[in-house]
């Protein structure tokens, strides 16, 4: 029965335990550049014994950004200065994946270099666009995006490409592909952003999800990619319209990719998601169970775990590995606290100004 110390070889990547740091937006890359703040950031959670560091979201072009501040892996320049980080918390023991992100039409052309934000059919989110204000400190709406045309769709699955190739030159151990929370993969495939009538749209929303992880494993083999997708979770506060058949579109679309390991992401690990589509009685499941139900593969948990809950998730053959964020923000030296069962700090959103 394995626990949460225990080693794992997730795919191709060895971690010396089942400790997940979840990607954590922190908005400290000016310029879209890591700065050696936040290699310490990095390091100080591999040195703690931290098994596998997924990186916060990191833009694979300037018009996939949405924050300002969130770092980037499109040029040489970002390249090298990942590969500080990368090699501090390979020093220390650790594992790191880059998690390559594209927000979408969740943006503004102040974080996109003035173009448009794009999307799969020009559906702009309602609300506030996250950590922007005006000259006077005052929220941003969100404006018009633009429908992405096929031959720009082919362009941005390139540019993931593009960006796993250069993670790994960084090197990072592998990548994730930030499929979830309401950005670009994931409008293509929730159908309130997606209207697409081509190759892209309806029936097949979940093939710019496919094609995207097909071109990653491509390039870095696919022992070396997670998916993180979530059916409820959304910046656009929009989460699925179908959830259970969106869900198996996805999950099968992106088996037949070739993809091995999946990240299922909701705020609440225990919340029933997903309407049971093998039980006869009507009852709904977490997002781990239905996914266990459906993938043959590893799977990493996350959703405000305890420590407690993650081992019995690990114990119970729920999940391969189990993710933290907000508690790992908090205690730096989370693995220590827990290997002695100390109490965790609480964390506190004055935590997010400040790299520690």
């Amino acid at each position: 029965m394995p626990q949460l110390f225990d080693p794992i070889v997730l795919g191709d990547i060895d971690c010396r335990n089942r400790i997940a740091m979840a990607p954590c937006t922190r908005c400290m890359s000016p310029n879209f550049t890591p700065t050696a703040q936040v290699a310490a950031y990095y390091e100080r959670r591999a040195a703690d014994g931290v098994g596998l560091i997924i990186s916060e979201g990191t833009v694979i072009s300037e018009r996939g950004s949405g924050y300002i501040g969130a770092p980037g892996i499109f040029d040489a320049s970002q390249v090298s200065a990942w590969r500080e980080v990368t090699s501090a918390v390979q020093n220390a023991g650790g594992r790191m994946l880059c998690q390559i992100w594209h927000v979408g039409a969740v943006a503004h052309p102040r974080t996109t270099g003035g173009v448009l934000p794009e999307g799969p059919s020009g559906v702009s989110p309602e609300g506030k666009v996250s950590r922007l204000t005006d000259d006077e400190g005052r929220p941003i709406a969100f404006g018009p995006s633009e429908a992405m045309t096929l031959e720009r769709v082919r362009e941005v699955i390139d540019e993931y490409r593009r960006a796993a190739a250069a993670s790994l030159e960084a090197g990072f151990d592998g990548v994730e592909i930030h499929g979830a929370h309401g950005y670009l993969i994931d409008q293509f495939t929730n159908s309130h952003f997606n209207r697409r009538d081509d190759e892209f749209g309806g029936p097949r929303r979940a093939r710019f999800a496919a094609e995207v992880t097909r071109a990653v494993i491509e390039e870095v083999g696919a022992g070396r990619v997670t998916f993180r997708f979530s059916p409820r979770m959304s910046v656009a506060r929009t989460p699925w319209p179908q959830p259970e058949t969106t869900f198996g579109l996805l999950l099968d679309a992106l088996e037949d990719a070739g993809l091995l390991i999946l990240h299922a992401s909701n705020m609440d690990y225990d919340e029933l998601v997903l309407r049971s589509e093998v039980e006869l009685a009507e009852a709904d499941l977490p997002l781990h169970t239905a996914t266990r139900r459906r993938w043959k593969g590893p799977i990493i948990g996350v959703g405000s775990l305890t420590p407690e809950r993650a081992e019995s998730a690990i114990q119970e053959g729920e999940i391969d590995m189990a993710a933290f964020g907000r508690a790992i923000i908090a205690n730096p030296d989370f693995c220590q606290r827990v290997g002695a069962g100390q109490e965790l700090l609480n964390y506190e959103p004055s935590m997010l100004l400040e790299l520690h």
